[in-house]
């Protein structure tokens, strides 16, 4: 960061080491900087610089307490100060914003965030700091089905990672979301070679809660291939862990409804309401209402009628890609039932979410 310079003030180097730490995810760091932050730092004694730097790096903080409430706040009020600011603080706003839009699940404004940050981007001389925005824009782009634009930047991240350092645990990150974008292809024998070289790097790491989510991204492979019994042994062995209950419950409920085991499937369906009751989770509450109408052995329109209920919270939050899958199921049972004029209604569905999905690529 242009903050690390021999001239710059005290407050600027202390701003300077608490934004390195945060870049570093070295949480126990973060919170002693914090504390340092507060104690030594008088917002109201900034001057312009200072004072916009410190407005950037709470919101990295906000982000990372996961203080979402506070994050949108800062944000706003650094809204209004945007003409303000250096190409390099740009850039960083840019970037938190993005980083806030995908916290929220608001995928494509993400992405729309990414976008403007990138133009600031020459400005970024840390390598870390480049590789951590690719990987990112990388993870938006993936939930965004932009598969390939995804691959290319996990591609960028791991490279200017490696740049770095040959074993860092960002590079098992970028294995990871490489495998994910290679099994949404349906590349499945790269997928797991993509999969297995991020769980070799994070056991050497011992890192427990990176090596959960390759264990639930290879149960989620093997799901997707209908390997149910592998795909289950995976996933029941994280369960215990409450490791992304709700996400969790949902494959396990799902492999159990395929293998017509339904006594296990609703054990799990049920488990995973109750999870997202708790935990405030709507989006999976509706995956969860579509998946429990598929196996309720409901006669087809009560199960349009349950699908096309739901479809109106994927509209609104713009996750074109459930869209197009909950239509395309639907309009594919009506089909087996001959009723091809409403199954080519929800066909055409399914096409105009997919076009939303390719209109996304204007921003490249």
């Amino acid at each position: 960061m242009i903050l690390q310079t021999e001239k710059a003030s005290e407050v600027i180097e202390l701003l300077s080491r608490w934004n390195v730490s945060m870049r570093d995810r070295n949480l126990a760091v973060v919170e002693e900087l914090n504390i340092e932050v507060q104690e030594q730092i008088d917002p109201a004694g900034l001057d312009q610089q200072e004072l916009l730097w410190h407005s950037l790096l709470e919101i990295r903080y906000t982000l990372i307490q996961k203080n979402f409430d506070d994050t949108a706040v800062l944000l706003q009020q650094l809204e209004l100060l945007q003409r303000q600011l250096s190409p390099e603080m740009a850039f960083y706003y840019h970037f938190f914003k993005g980083v806030y839009a995908y916290s929220m699940n608001q995928y494509i404004e993400a992405v729309a965030c990414y976008y403007e940050a990138e133009r600031f981007m020459g400005s970024i001389e840390d390598k870390i700091e480049v590789a951590e925005f690719f990987y990112k824009a990388a993870t938006a782009y993936y939930h965004s089905r932009k598969f390939l634009l995804s691959l290319s930047y996990a591609k960028l991240a791991k490279t200017t990672y490696e740049e770095v350092s040959k074993n860092d645990l960002r590079s098992a990150d970028c294995e990871n979301i490489l495998g994910l974008c290679c099994l949404s292809l349906k590349q499945y024998e790269q997928a797991e070679e993509h999969f297995l070289d991020s769980l070799d790097i994070a056991e050497k790491f011992k890192d427990e809660e990176l090596l959960n989510f390759i264990r639930y991204n290879l149960g989620f492979l093997y799901s997707e291939q209908n390997l149910s019994d592998i795909a289950i042994r995976h996933l029941s062995e994280l369960y215990s862990k409450e490791f992304i209950p709700h996400k969790l419950s949902f494959l396990l409920a799902r492999e159990y409804f395929k293998m017509e085991d339904k006594e296990n499937g609703f054990f799990y369906l049920q488990q995973g309401m109750d999870v997202c009751s708790t935990i405030q989770n709507e989006e999976y509450i509706h995956h969860l209402q579509i998946l429990n109408a598929q196996y309720s052995n409901l006669p087809s329109e009560e199960i349009e009628q349950v699908v096309t209920e739901h479809l109106k919270y994927f509209e609104e939050q713009q996750l074109w890609g459930f869209v197009q899958d909950y239509t395309e199921a639907i309009a594919t049972i009506l089909h087996h039932e001959k009723k091809f004029e409403k199954a080519s209604t929800y066909f055409y569905q399914a096409y105009r979410a997919k076009t939303k999905i390719e209109e996304m690529g204007y921003l490249r």
